[in-house]
């Protein structure tokens, strides 16, 4: 009795184990899809600095706003002040105007407006498009 139970085990051992080994003949190519990923711009800095800013009735700021984007993507980018003007309002970061950090820089200039706004305070927002993101940096400004 004992040799067919012996036979038997070492059958149902082989078939246990077979499900668990699997070999190929040929090669076998495995594919997969991945989706892009676009990060939003990053504001680094802003000179001079984005605290509340005092300047006289017409005058005249100069900004640079420094950027980054991972994917160096063509950024457009819209200054949109409260009151008084900006110089540009808009435009284009194209890829080849990024620095070797991915970085990029948007100048711009703010004349204040002629009379003093109620409560003095006002705002310019830059906004930086990557085409799927949108980030907007507040510049608060107190007019005098």
């Amino acid at each position: 009795m004992k040799k067919p139970l012996i036979i038997c085990l070492l059958v149902l051992s082989a078939a246990f184990f077979s499900w668990f080994f699997v070999s190929a003949n040929q090669s076998v190519q495995v594919s997969a899809v991945v989706g892009s990923l676009n990060h939003s711009p990053i504001v680094l800095s802003l000179a001079p600095a984005s605290e509340l800013k005092m300047l006289g009735t017409s005058k005249i700021q100069n900004y640079i706003l420094s950027f980054r984007d991972d994917e160096k993507d063509t950024v457009s980018y819209t200054i949109t002040p409260a009151d008084g003007y900006t110089n540009p309002i808009s435009g284009t970061i194209n890829p080849g105007d990024y620095d070797s950090g991915s970085g990029a820089y948007v100048n711009f200039t703010y004349l204040a407006p002629a009379t003093v706004p109620a409560g003095n305070l006002t705002t310019a927002t830059v906004t930086l498009n990557d085409g799927s993101n949108l980030v907007n940096k507040v510049i608060n400004l107190y007019i005098y």
